[in-house]
């Protein structure tokens, strides 16, 4: 309401009341207007009109308070409206409120008129004002909210644009480096440039990967290595390497994704080129969080190499790994020497999100198991297959469908159950099964009871059960039973082949023509 003084209209066909409300509404300093009906109200009332407040009077001739009051309401701006009736029962001025009405006023003749109606009139005139304000106050919050959505769009535009010309000018670098290689008469020279196009196609990936993400603050590690690791699958040529990727969910900042992204790629691409030689094998990445602190490994079954001899190396690769360690304060250890290398780097690093996330994030582990070519499992003649069957039994497809991928590569016959009624087929019509694996949390069974179950029909059949509740529970059952083992998920391959080995099933290959001579990683 602006600082002027409150306009009221009053409405009545009484000459001489609304003479009175004039003159005592003018000493307390408001400026009165009158109208002796309400279609000379309503006329006052149109579009462009000062009033601040109306006074209406039910009684009067022609349009009565109420028909008056329904025109009011249907005006493009009304002012808020104080009944007056004559009526002692109520009736009318309980109707007058529902039809939109701020306030009543019983008319009597009696000096209270006059206070009760000044109280009301200036109620609503207050209420009037701050609603305006709320109303005023919630426009420009709107359009401060729509100028701030705009810039944001605005910039997300610029910075999409600016990380897009990056992306290009990485893939420009890129396709010369590439290019020169290709030109090098020099196989050394060649081999040096193809590398350094490795790396920058790299860095490319892990920029590509992370101005895609929906918040810039933060990226989930383990979709962000898993895109990494399969980017360098479909990129570098693998030989007859198997990349296998295991992480729990969770987020960490972009300052520290691309050092770890750089540092992975570079001891994958590492593993591929020295591990194996021409043979090919499997090469593991895997990520998880504990606290504060977070450790990945690298590691493969190749040709091993000693911590001393791996700092020692001059390659720009080793280089860089230790550099990019350096950057985010993280420790790196390597075991090697005999068969197989295992390199290890930890570092402390807050859930950037933490703090908003008040009730907390489950986490989940995924494995991925990628071949480059059928090559990567052993061939049908390295395998005894009269082993007979392994009987997995997990709810989740995705995760069924990875851990069987990784024991099939390993030699076991895999047959696959998502329920415990769907196991319960599967067990009466294969002849040949030889152990199980059972998550204990299926949705029809519990995993341990439907092992028992299976036991009354083939007895003493070896079982693995697999739980993402307390092992615990489940191993004072089974403690004493030595054809039980118990493991934790998320399921680690080595950990199950471990169990199967100690149950006395495993994949028995074939005696080997001959053991080839094997790379060295000093090279």
């Amino acid at each position: 309401m602006p600082n002027r003084q409150p306009h009221l209209l009053y409405i009545d066909d009484d000459p001489a009341l609304c003479r009175l409300v004039e003159v005592g509404f003018r000493r307390l300093g408001y400026r009165v207007s009158t109208a002796g009906s309400g279609a000379d109200g309503i006329e006052r009332l149109q579009p462009g009109h000062d009033v601040d407040v109306v006074a209406l009077d039910h009684h009067m001739d022609g349009l009565n308070g109420l028909e008056t009051l329904a025109l009011i309401q249907h005006l493009s701006d009304p002012p808020p409206v104080v009944f007056v009736t004559g009526e002692v029962e109520g009736r009318v001025a309980i109707s007058a409120l529902k039809a939109g009405a701020s306030d009543y006023v019983i008319k009597e003749a009696s000096a209270d008129f006059q206070v009760l109606l000044q109280a009301a009139i200036a109620s609503a005139v207050e209420m009037q004002r701050q609603r305006r304000l709320r109303e005023r106050a919630e426009a420009e919050l709107l359009d401060s909210r729509d100028r701030f959505e705009a810039l944001a769009n605005e910039r997300a535009i610029l910075i999409h644009e600016v990380n897009h010309r990056v992306s290009n000018s990485l893939q420009l670098i890129a396709s010369l480096l590439l290019v020169q290689s290709s030109a090098q008469q020099d196989t050394r020279s060649a081999e040096i440039l193809l590398d350094a196009y490795k790396r920058v196609t790299a860095v490319g990936n892990v920029h590509k990967r992370l101005y895609r993400s929906d918040d810039v603050r933060f990226v989930d590690l383990a979709d962000y290595l898993r895109g990494l690791v399969e980017d360098l699958r479909q990129s570098v040529d693998q030989k007859k390497n198997t990349l296998q990727f295991l992480a729990s969910e969770t987020r960490i900042g972009t300052d520290i994704a691309v050092p770890v992204g750089v540092i992975v790629t570079e001891l994958v691409l590492n593993a591929m080129k020295y591990a194996y030689g021409d043979e090919g094998g499997a090469i593991r990445v895997s990520a998880e969080r504990n606290g504060k602190r977070i450790t990945f490994v690298v590691e493969d079954d190749g040709v091993g190499i000693a911590e001393e001899d791996w700092r020692r190396g001059r390659g720009i690769g080793n280089r860089i790994v230790m550099a990019m360690t350096e950057k985010i304060g993280g420790q790196l250890s390597v075991s090697g020497g005999g068969r197989g290398t295992r390199i290890e780097i930890s570092f402390e690093s807050e859930d950037p999100m933490a703090a908003e996330d008040e009730t907390g994030r489950d986490s989940a582990s995924v494995l991925i198991v990628t071949d480059s070519v059928s090559g990567g499992r052993p061939a049908p003649e390295a395998v005894n297959t009269a082993i007979g069957s392994l009987l997995l039994i997990e709810d989740d497809p995705m995760l069924r469908s990875v851990v069987a991928g990784n024991l099939e590569a390993l030699g076991f016959t895999i047959i696959e159950a998502g329920s415990a009624g769907e196991a319960r087929r599967c067990f009466a019509e294969t002849a040949d099964i030889r152990a199980a694996l059972i998550d204990v949390g299926l949705p029809d069974a519990r995993g341990d009871l439907l092992a028992a179950e299976l036991r009354q029909e083939l007895a003493g059949l070896p079982v693995i059960l697999a739980t993402g509740y307390d092992e615990k529970i489940f191993a004072e059952r089974f403690g004493s039973d030595p054809a039980t083992r118990v493991l934790p998920k998320p399921y680690s391959i080595e950990a199950l082949v471990a169990a199967l080995q100690a149950l006395g099933v495993g994949p028995v290959p074939a005696p080997p023509a001959g053991e080839a001579a094997r790379p060295s990683r000093l090279n």
